[in-house]
């Protein structure tokens, strides 16, 4: 077999076994992993599967769409597959074979190559880009690898994330076997291999995941060193963009975002940063407080509000200054007579339980912030795409 005929068997083994399983909700395959320089001819490569590339796009665009207006996705694209690359990777370094005396190598030189993918993945740079980076990447943390143990009186298998071999187990010399299953996710495994080995692989699903900003700012449950980097905040100066990401952030728990989006708040860097830069980190927050109040009757606050974490408390602080501060009026004008009655509800009971020194925090980012002129993110445009 050729080199090319080989890269064409992993592209393949790429998109068909992983990319449209991933982004569909089926069942993954992950055979070897996938060196940086593949993607040299993965960018310019077909899948022999005619309809896998149909399948993912149109997986991809419903996904995208859900969040933010988007006419097209990017697919196939060279950024989404490093990205895919380096997934692959990440569950392949979780193998227990590798646990083997001669293979653990293997791992180490694996981890050299997702450290070689992250780096080549370059900022998204349009709506379309972003969104789709997310609905690639936005199923991989909750993949789940089976594994499944086999007893009887005289044997037993274990089929660790592969299938059950049903011609050894059905043979009656061996007696009847019970199985037992087990399911793990991508977040566990990893922290297990690194309880075990030190090998640091759950900081390589921390970078990939910000390698894709809107992903990072809708599972910052994953995210405990979230900042407000620049390409995070380039999608958020996208209104549409970003009210999109705000309710994608309330209907997976406001209250378990809240953390973390108040620790980057008090990150001393953002208090440098410009102040139209500053306004889409707080306008983020702002949105998601509004949306959480005004989807739903009433407040939208816990019956037992604690806002002793000051992180959480950061957080909960920005809407009540939004409304004291006379230069964000436009953003309170809008609301009608009854939803400003509600949302002044939720700032009293906020200001009520705020620790002492909070608002003292907040209050000055939000009389230093500018709403810049409305934005939004470019398109791309239909050429870019080779469905």
């Amino acid at each position: 077999m050729s080199d090319g005929e080989k890269l064409q068997r992993r592209y393949d083994e790429l998109v068909t076994g992983f990319i449209a399983p991933l982004v569909t909700g089926g069942t993954v395959q992950v055979e070897q992993p996938h060196a940086p320089g593949a993607i040299g001819y993965y960018q310019h490569a077909n899948t022999v599967n005619a309809n896998s590339n149909s399948i993912i796009f149109d997986a991809l665009h419903r996904h995208a769409a859900s969040i933010a207006p988007v006419e097209t996705v990017p697919w196939p694209d060279r950024d989404l597959l490093l990205i895919a690359m380096a997934s692959v990777n990440l569950v392949h370094v979780t193998d227990p074979a590798l646990e083997r005396l001669f293979a653990r190598g293997a791992r180490k030189k694996t981890l050299g190559w997702i450290d070689e993918i992250l780096s080549a993945i370059a900022p998204p740079n349009t709506r379309a880009d972003a969104l789709c980076r997310h609905a690639l990447l936005d199923p991989f943390p909750a993949l789940r690898r089976k594994d499944i143990v086999a007893k009887s009186w005289a044997y037993t298998y274990r089929f660790i994330g592969r299938p059950t071999n049903s011609s050894l187990l059905s043979r009656p010399v061996f007696g009847k076997f019970k199985e037992q299953h087990s399911l793990h996710d991508v977040g566990s495994l990893l922290s297990q291999l690194d309880a075990r080995t030190g090998l640091g692989t759950e900081g390589r699903l921390r970078e990939l995941l910000a390698r894709s900003p809107v992903t990072e700012l809708v599972r910052l449950d994953l995210c405990e060193s979230f900042r407000f980097g620049l390409a995070t905040l380039a999608v958020l100066s996208d209104d549409a963009l970003r009210g999109g990401i705000a309710r994608e952030i309330v209907a997976r728990g406001e209250w378990k975002a809240a953390p973390r989006l108040g620790r980057a708040l008090g990150d001393p860097t953002l208090a440098q940063a410009p102040p139209a830069h500053l306004y889409f980190a707080l306008a983020l927050c702002f949105e998601v407080q509004m949306t959480a109040t005004l989807d739903v009757p009433g407040p939208a606050l816990p019956d037992e509000l604690d806002l002793s974490d000051p992180d959480t408390a950061r957080y909960a602080a920005v809407l009540p200054a939004f409304f004291e501060d006379e230069t964000m009026i436009d953003e309170v004008r809008a609301f009608d007579d009854t939803d400003r009655v509600v949302v002044q509800e939720r700032c009293a009971r906020l200001s009520a339980a705020m620790p002492p020194g909070v608002m003292e925090q907040i209050a000055p980012l939000v009389r230093r912030c500018q709403r810049p002129h409305s934005k939004s993110l470019p398109e791309t445009h239909r050429s870019e795409v080779r469905p």
